[in-house]
């Protein structure tokens, strides 16, 4: 009897130990640093390396103007792909600037947004996440369950350049990366995403989730200029379409402002024809050129002139024989009295209506 209960003992002494190891096991939590893993997609390959999650390369450090350089540090557009069986994970990090600004929130300004899908669905499901925003920023995704043969896509901040990130998981976890010709987005605010109020929200990220192509955004906010150094940045990427989305920043004021206009959209055609003479390029009216319903005379105005000389500039250069550059309209992309925050910016319903204007375009493009 007594042999019997030593070894039942030892017996379930054992098992226990094991059931131990097996829950600690189950509890350990990895931690995948997402720039050591290189993880990083939405970003330009062509030219150098990156320094940290910035979007501009090293190499351009100098040769663009200081403000330009800066909000190229932020990690608008930015994203990272995996896939993993857990069923909840966390993600922390910290930011440069400050979490939100005044027409913009925090969640659009310095959070995440994730994404999710199997590779044969169209449609990009939504994860919210439960979020803490301190010195150390935090996420926690759950309560999805197991989806091991789905694709996650994690945006970055919009409008915040990223000191570290680390994704935290138990269990299985794999970054992926797209192989296909890149989108590239040169704009200003409204493309880099303001005032979405979250990254996915941003139409360049919405977009993007409608096409199997990496999208790289290039707008700077109060920048997007067509000024040489970025122009010959993307010229050296072997993009699928590139888009210039910065009528929003070039003025038509002044006794030369329409020429002067017009010879910026002539050079940035120029430029990237020079390496690329069948790729498609998007030249795009300002979107708040004519919202009905908004009566704000001189604003209205000054965009309708800005799109209008950029169309006949645009045009022109097709009348001269470019079968591949396309314009988008104001009438197109079709913003209401209730799209923006300000006029300029979209929100989140504006930023609908200029990725669904892009999405039909670009669909007829990309055939």
């Amino acid at each position: 009897m007594f042999k019997l209960l030593r070894h039942w003992k030892e017996s379930f002494l054992s098992s226990l130990f094991c059931m131990l190891l097996l829950i600690a096991s189950a509890q350990e939590v990895k931690w995948h640093d997402v720039l050591k893993e290189s993880a990083l997609e939405g970003r330009v390959k062509a030219i150098g390396a990156h320094d940290g999650y910035a979007r501009l390369p090293l190499s351009l450090k100098g040769k663009v103007r200081d403000a330009v350089w800066n909000l190229g540090q932020d990690a608008a557009g930015v994203y990272v792909e995996f896939k993993t069986s857990a069923t909840s994970f966390s993600i922390r990090y910290q930011v440069n600037g400050g979490l939100n600004m005044p027409h913009m929130p925090t969640t659009g300004v310095s959070g995440l947004d994730l994404y999710t899908k199997t590779p044969n669905e169209k449609e990009w499901n939504w994860i919210h996440g439960k979020y803490s925003f301190k010195d150390t920023i935090s996420y926690t995704y759950e309560d999805f369950g197991s989806l091991s043969g789905n694709i996650f896509r994690l945006y970055l901040p919009l409008y915040n350049s990223v000191k570290w990130m680390e994704i935290g998981v138990a269990g299985d976890f794999n970054f992926i990366q797209q192989e296909n010709k890149p989108i590239i987005v040169y704009g200003t605010s409204i493309a880099q995403g303001a005032c979405a109020s979250r990254p996915g929200l941003g139409w360049t990220n919405w977009m993007g989730r409608n096409f199997d192509h990496e999208v790289i955004n290039l707008a700077f906010s109060g920048n997007g200029r067509l000024e040489q150094p970025i122009l010959d940045l993307i010229k050296q990427e072997d993009a699928a379409v590139f888009i210039l989305d910065c009528i929003p920043n070039l003025s038509v004021a002044g006794e030369d402002g329409k020429d002067k206009l017009t010879g910026l959209i002539n050079n940035a055609v120029k430029t990237i024809r020079e390496q690329h003479p069948k790729t498609p390029i998007v030249i795009a009216a300002h979107s708040s050129s004519e919202v009905p319903g908004v009566f704000n005379m001189k604003t209205n105005a000054d965009y309708q002139s800005r799109s209008r000389v950029a169309e006949k500039a645009v045009k022109a250069l097709q009348g001269q024989g470019d079968k591949y550059l396309y314009w988008l309209s104001e009438k197109e992309i079709g913003l209401d009295r209730n799209s923006t925050v300000d006029y300029a910016h979209p929100n989140d319903y504006g930023m609908e209506k200029i990725a669904a204007a892009y999405t039909k375009l670009l669909k007829k493009i990309l055939k």
